[in-house]
């Protein structure tokens, strides 16, 4: 009976001095945004489609509002979850404020709600691991209302609303192409550590929550003002004005969360559960585009369970690799296609004339067109095959592969559709010519140039494709497509036919090309562009690291 009464005593003991103004204050300002953007724009695929005019969904009328801010009732209630848990839960009017700012929030505390079937399974299991109260999941719904892409006025970003430096403290490196402070599972691990931290210097859950939102220097400096109490209730006055929000936003948001159902909120069911996602690992660079057109899975439904990928890109190379979350029935499909998916990354025939395409797709290539490679350390089939611009099946049909294995120096059988280099130089570096050069057709200066013809290669434009790209792809450049084209503009559109003629085109002497480094290039992201390696690229430029930097040139083989 005594842990019923508390809260209610507390209650009638308000200290008056501390003034909370919750219209100006940056945690209802980052809530509403938070739900906002997370109703309206990002994630509008993966709910329940019911109409937030039904009656469920709709806001509370002032009489219904408080009815449900009954001060004995919620008093009461909060009582119970004290007793249930290490946090120190209290009720006061700062507690009372808050339940009846989120409850005006109706339509959209059922989303969150129905979020929370996904994400508070991953912060269960992860605050278990660390021996974090389990109630401080509801942290998240203060700081981020569930929206892993939440980006506060101070630059914040993610469930957890981690700063950069912050996160840099726990691993959460951000990039051009990922940020992982947006990642459901490292953010909640890197929050878990950043309060165990936290606790270990003040052995108080409140005073933890205070700091997470203050930082450790304010409370350190309110705990010497206080006259060394360790106590959050008890240097309140002492903290700063929006800290002094925190705790009681915390306590309110956890108390609507604990007892929803007897407020008469109902959850709108989100379309996935934590249960029913994998992941998988991407082993070379793509996109989710890519992912989704190739295993037919809802690109709103890749982009909804990868919120780190910022630009679409999942930047993987063979050093670094990253994994994506997709929905579990789509697991065994990935598993069965996945080399043939990285086949058709590397190698993208367009269909052609059909003189040309049996002469690509012979059974048997011409015995002139034999390139015989050395692997190299670092090197695997899809590598190769990139590099010679054939598919992984070919390599293992050609030599007798059962599996993708092969071993540093093992000598693998290369049909091209053109001679190889000459022998002077070592199988390993050679890098089939996309022309028909004769084989004894003199170099000149590197500032000479020599042009061969051939037939004509007729491309039709697929979605997303680009002048650039195409010009890659076949190795020539946009002018000369322009100019085989009679194109005024950069601009194509989707079944336009372009001619291609690989072979009418300038070719040094050193048949290299030098690429400019841009911001936000790898090594990796370059290597895949000329369809080599990345090693080809360090050994060609006496690298002794993959850092490269803007500006900096590099020569191609």
């Amino acid at each position: 009976m005594i842990a019923f009464l508390y809260p209610i005593c507390v209650y009638s003991q308000i200290d008056d001095n501390i003034d909370i103004n919750i219209d100006s204050s940056d945690i209802a300002f980052a809530f509403d945004r938070a739900v906002i953007e997370l109703y309206y724009n990002n994630y509008p695929s993966n709910f329940e489609r019911i109409s937030i005019e039904q009656n469920y969904y709709r806001s509370f009328t002032d009489d219904e509002l408080e009815a449900l801010l009954n001060d004995s009732l919620i008093a009461r209630r909060i009582a119970i979850m004290n007793v249930n848990s290490p946090f120190e839960y209290r009720y006061n009017k700062d507690v009372k404020q808050w339940i009846k700012y989120y409850l005006r929030h109706r339509q959209f505390l059922g989303r969150i709600i129905g979020l929370s079937e996904l994400y508070f399974p991953i912060f269960e299991e992860t605050f278990s691991k660390y021996d974090i109260p389990l109630e401080l999941k509801y942290l998240a719904v203060v700081e981020s209302a569930l929206n892993p892409k939440a980006k506060s006025r101070a630059g914040a970003m993610g469930l957890w609303q981690f700063m950069y430096r912050t996160g840099l403290l726990y691993d959460l490196n951000v990039t051009s192409y990922v940020d992982d402070r947006c990642d459901p599972y490292k953010s909640t691990e890197a929050a878990a550590r950043h309060m165990r931290d936290l606790y270990d210097i003040y052995n108080d859950w409140a005073l933890v929550l205070a700091a997470y939102n203050a930082g450790a220097g304010r409370i350190n400096r309110a705990v010497l003002n206080s006259g060394g109490k360790t106590n959050y209730w008890e240097i309140l006055p002492y903290l700063p004005k929006e800290t002094r929000n925190y705790v009681p936003a915390f306590i309110a948001i956890s108390y609507i969360m604990t007892y929803y159902k007897e407020l008469n909120i109902t959850p709108s069911p989100p379309k996935f559960k934590d249960v029913e996602i994998d992941t998988v690992t991407i082993r070379y660079s793509t996109s989710l585009k890519a992912i989704s057109d190739f295993f037919n899975i809802s690109y709103e439904d890749l982009k909804f369970l990868n919120p780190q990928f910022i630009k679409d890109v999942v930047p993987s190379t063979e050093h670094q690799m990253y994994c994506i979350r997709i929905p579990r029935k789509y697991r065994m499909l990935f598993y069965s296609k996945e080399q043939e998916f990285y086949d058709s990354l590397l190698v993208k025939r367009d269909k052609v004339d059909t003189s040309y395409s049996s002469s690509v797709k012979s059974e048997t290539p011409p015995a002139s067109n034999v390139i015989y490679h050395k692997v190299q350390k670092g090197q695997t089939l899809s590598s190769i095959a990139s590099k010679y611009r054939v598919t992984v099946s070919d390599i293992k049909k050609w030599n007798n592969l059962k599996s993708n294995m092969i071993y540093v120096g093992q000598k693998l059988k290369i049909y091209t559709n053109t001679p190889a280099k000459s022998p002077t130089s070592t199988s390993s570096s050679t890098t089939a010519s996309t022309s028909s050069e004769k084989s004894s057709q003199s170099q000149t200066s590197s500032s000479s140039n020599v042009t061969t013809k051939t037939q004509n290669i007729t491309h039709i434009v697929k979605s997303g494709e680009t002048l650039s790209g195409i010009a890659n792809k076949y190795g020539v450049t946009i002018t000369d497509i322009k100019k085989w084209n009679n194109l005024t503009s950069d601009k194509i559109v989707v079944g336009q036919k372009l001619i291609i003629n690989p072979t009418q085109k300038s070719i040094s002497s050193s048949g290299n090309k030098v690429h400019m480094v841009k911001s936000g290039e790898t090594l990796s992201s370059i290597a895949l562009k000329y369809n080599t390696t990345v090693n080809e690229i360090m050994k060609k430029n006496n690298l002794k690291s993959t850092k490269i930097v803007v500006g900096q040139k590099l020569i191609i083989p």
